[in-house]
């Protein structure tokens, strides 16, 4: 058990690194406004099911979208370790052209263990947020006719958090996620002339505190259960810096300032869930609410929206009788729908996805290979915009520690 956690130590101080030193992990073209693409604290079962979690509890799986989870493992499972990797291949399309990029990475490193009976606790390290974007075009300047302008970001935030779960009275349970918030994001506008070019940079640097919160009810009947749960983040606001370069052909700095301070305010969100539970299966749904039009990047004239985000997944236990190893594996499915935050060009557009997987038992069950494939779909080429069609496979390696218990399945 201490070799596994001196293993996890490591690696989350070497995917700290990594994440921070990366020019992208997500590439986005809508990545350019605010810190760039937000991503939600997940484990693989809540990306096997469509980001599911609100109202789900589960026996022998990590669920960070709710912290009051935690405290729904079984009780022989000491210490849990995940590790997730992903591929992910992306596509954009506007009305003139096409073009695609592949990227991967480390998706999250998450460690779960347990103070006493009634406190469980997560230790996890992930991407909060993505920068990642490369946009050329041509423009008139003055008196000067097609001068090429570049746009480009890169950069990363990175999330260590702490979640605390506590079952207060029978069948309730609280949850806190502390996180500490660090790394950077660099976004640069470039104008290229004939004897000299001009560079606008804008950077990020955080270290910042939040907190989100979450609670469970657990309703049990003869042979189901009915959990609801509802979780809350009263948002963050980031601070970072302008800068602007002037270079010459040779790329030889002429001149250089540094601009105004910027601020980047992202909004409060809350959510309810619900999951219907039996002996082999969940199906749950979510629906969460964030208050965009609260937002507000200093260095950026946008239109935000609120927003309201639908997601349900379903997820089959596995058969613990099953004669089959295959009739072990536990399944999981799942979409979600949204509207996204910002109107552009007086246009407003839903972002989508699907998602599914399977969970393959290893070491007489007490691990698993979590196998998952998801499609996500953002944009429009309405307006001159961009439509971005993602796919993605993700690789999750769960470690379970239990005491004296062989089980056979996930």
């Amino acid at each position: 058990m201490l070799r596994l956690t001196q293993i996890l130590i490591v690696g989350m101080i070497l995917f700290a690194q990594i994440t921070t030193q990366a020019q992208n992990i997500f590439n986005s073209p809508y990545s350019v406004y605010g810190v760039g693409m937000i991503n939600n604290r997940t484990s693989s079962l809540n990306r096997a099911m469509g980001g599911v979690g609100i109202g789900v509890q589960d026996d022998y799986n990590l669920n960070p979208v709710n912290p009051a989870s935690y405290g729904a493992i079984s009780t022989p499972i000491t210490h849990i370790y995940e590790i997730g990797l992903y591929v992910e291949s992306n596509r954009y399309r506007s009305n003139q052209s096409t073009d695609s990029k592949s990227t991967g990475g480390i998706n999250n490193i998450n460690y779960w263990f347990k103070f006493s009976k009634w406190w469980s606790a997560s230790v996890g390290l992930a991407p909060y947020s993505s920068v990642g974007y490369k946009i050329n075009t041509a423009r008139d300047l003055g008196a000067s006719s097609n001068v090429n302008y570049t746009y480009s970001g890169s950069g990363n935030l990175n999330q260590l958090y702490l979640g605390n779960a506590f079952n207060v009275v029978k069948n309730l349970s609280l949850g806190v996620n502390i996180a500490y918030v660090f790394g950077s994001t660099t976004k640069s506008e470039s104008i290229d002339l004939s004897t000299q070019s001009l560079t606008y940079q804008n950077q990020v640097v955080a270290h910042k505190a939040d907190v989100d919160f979450g609670a469970q009810y657990r309703f049990n009947f003869k042979k189901r259960a009915l959990v609801v749960g509802v979780v809350y983040d009263d948002g963050i606001t980031f601070h970072g810096k302008q800068k602007s370069s002037l270079y010459d052909s040779n790329a030889d700095t002429l001149t250089s300032a540094t601009g105004k301070k910027l601020t980047y305010k992202l909004p409060m969100s809350a959510g309810i869930g619900v999951g219907l539970h039996s002996r082999l299966s969940v199906l749950a749904a979510d629906l969460r609410y964030t208050k965009w039009t609260s937002a507000n990047f200093s260095d950026q004239e946008l239109v935000f929206q609120d927003t309201w985000k639908l997601s349900a997944g379903y997820l089959y236990k596995g058969n613990p009788n099953a004669e089959s190893y295959f009739g072990l594996a536990s399944l999981r499915a799942g979409f979600y729908v949204q509207q996204y935050q910002l109107k552009l060009d007086g246009t407003s557009f839903p972002s989508w996805g699907l998602s599914g997987g399977v969970s393959l038992p290893v070491f007489d069950g007490k691990s698993a290979v979590n196998l998952t494939y998801s499609y996500d779909r953002l944009g429009t080429t309405t307006n001159g915009l961009i439509l971005q069609n993602s796919q993605k496979i993700m690789i999750d390696v769960v470690i379970r520690d239990l005491w004296g218990i062989k089980r056979k399945f996930d």
